[in-house]
């Protein structure tokens, strides 16, 4: 399901019967289903994609938790000695946080989506690295007292 949410989110700002229409099509390619029940299945795509399209727009506003999006140190780093030049990060990134030339780059940090850190899943060299959820978790606690969002 994440995928197809995924797959409709690079879509979001499109009329909402394109949406849906994309949304069952995506369901339509990976599952067998019912036309008796298409309905209901879209009615349930549908409200998990409003949810993740407005968690996704948040983050395209470049905040977190009304924290804002350029203090918080969540992004990915790429160790050369290691990169391969595979640019599998490049592919796999919606957010268009890296840029390839030759080696894989950071070139817009501050869009990195604040916790995830899936693209170090796709690198086979392991050269992507992020802080910790712990460090995360902490920096985010101390951005919260300091913009009064306790």
């Amino acid at each position: 399901m994440n995928d197809i949410i995924e797959t409709a989110l690079t879509c979001m700002d499109s009329p909402d019967d394109e949406v849906k229409r994309l949304l069952m099509t995506e369901l339509k390619t990976r599952n067998y289903v019912p036309s008796s029940v298409e309905d209901e299945y879209l009615k349930a795509l549908w409200t998990e994609f409003k949810k993740a399209r407005i968690t996704r727009k948040e983050q395209l506003e470049m905040s977190y938790k009304g924290i804002p999006r350029e203090e918080i140190p969540w992004f990915p780093r790429v160790d050369h000695a290691k990169c391969s030049g595979c640019s599998s990060c490049v592919e796999f990134c919606v957010q268009n946080v890296f840029k390839f030339d030759g080696k894989s780059f950071v070139v817009r940090p501050h869009s990195c989506i604040v916790g995830n850190s899936s693209c170090r899943n796709f690198c086979p060299e392991k050269a992507i690295t992020f802080p910790t959820m712990t460090e995360l978790r902490e920096t985010i606690r101390i951005l919260k007292h300091k913009h009064g969002l306790n």
